[in-house]
């Protein structure tokens, strides 16, 4: 095999933030030769469930050298399987034995049993005599789906395919952000014209999917689009933001799409802890409790900014009541 490109695939993975796991599994794949091979990996979600990733390797039919040009995400409504667990679709052989096919991705696991005509069991454990069974099916019909697997089984979810180049495209970490329908930023990309820019980027899910099952993506450019993380968070009172090094890491998390655990004083003087992410399409930051329940922004405007938007609030309502006044004295 070519160690050169077995090394440059693992820096890939590794560069885009895959785990150690799975780049152990594209090792072990380009080692044993295999023409084309997926290896997976995970990370949990916001909230419920998990993202599942699925990376696509294929080996050139001129030499040993392998490709890797997409990986795919999908947010799960599922919870993460504990370590050494398996999704494991179990069938009878001709002979009577059981046949065992065991699976890491949840979304494969549950199309091969969907796929199965006679009887067949989707299970989950670290093998079959420590199992957990999720689905059932007699003679074709599926007869039983445990309530806990319920949401995954029935939600038949759409991966979105995200493509790389030479090593270069979105990371693990933003890619699991961007289906979970938030925003991330680059400052790397190219235009047709091959000049850098940076920009904002989410999912438009307001639109079908294309005719390769994707989202198109909304691009919000910088800094044409007028939002700036920065200024952004600093209209509201957020602890810690002062020390220049810990505020970077709060701005790299955001870039990243992720919702980041701040510690926050409202105008009232309670002080508490809540997630904020970067709601860019409304060039807003969004808060929210650790239980998940949305906060009003205003709550955690600095005491100065608030005046400055009560100012602004007074004089929009005297102007509308002065253009009120004016229109019946002219008997409008």
């Amino acid at each position: 095999m070519n160690l050169n490109n077995l090394e440059d695939r693992k820096e890939d993975a590794k560069s885009l933030g895959f785990s150690e796991k799975t780049i152990a599994q594209i090792e072990e794949n380009m080692r044993l030769g295999v023409p084309q091979f997926k290896a997976y990996d995970s990370m949990p979600a916001t909230g419920k469930g998990q993202i599942d990733y699925t990376l696509n390797f294929k080996k050139s039919a001129q030499s040993d050298y392998y490709y890797w040009n997409s990986f795919q995400a999908v947010h799960n409504k599922v919870d993460p399987l504990e370590p050494g667990q398996k999704y494991m679709v179990i069938t009878k052989g001709e002979d009577g034995k059981n046949m065992v096919k065991k699976l890491d991705n949840v979304n494969e696991a549950i199309d091969l049993f969907k796929k199965q005509n006679g009887n067949a069991e989707l299970s989950i454990g670290k093998d079959p005599a420590h199992k957990n069974m999720v689905a059932n099916m007699e003679n074709g019909k599926v007869n039983f789906v445990a309530k806990t697997f319920q949401a995954a089984y029935y939600a038949n979810p759409t991966p979105q395919t995200f493509y790389i180049e030479e090593g270069r495209g979105f990371n693990k970490e933003q890619a699991g952000n961007m289906v979970q329908k938030r925003a991330v930023f680059r400052d790397d990309l190219l235009n047709s014209n091959g000049i850098i820019y940076q920009a904002w980027l989410m999912l438009n899910t307001d639109k079908p999917r294309d005719r390769n099952g994707n989202y198109e993506l909304k691009t919000y450019h910088v800094p044409n689009y007028g939002f700036d993380l920065k200024e952004s968070l600093d209209k509201y009172n957020i602890k810690g933001l002062e020390d220049p090094e810990k505020a970077e890491k709060v701005y790299a998390s955001i870039k990243n799409g992720n919702r980041v655990l701040v510690t926050a004083e409202r105008k009232d003087g309670e002080t508490l802890s809540v997630f904020v992410e970067a709601a860019v399409r409304w060039g807003k930051i969004n808060f929210t409790l650790e239980n998940g329940k949305p906060e009003k922004r205003e709550e955690f405007l600095k005491p100065e900014i608030q005046k400055n938007v009560s100012q602004s609030g007074q004089t929009v309502r005297q102007t509308v009541e002065n253009n009120q006044n004016e229109g019946v004295a002219l008997g409008r």
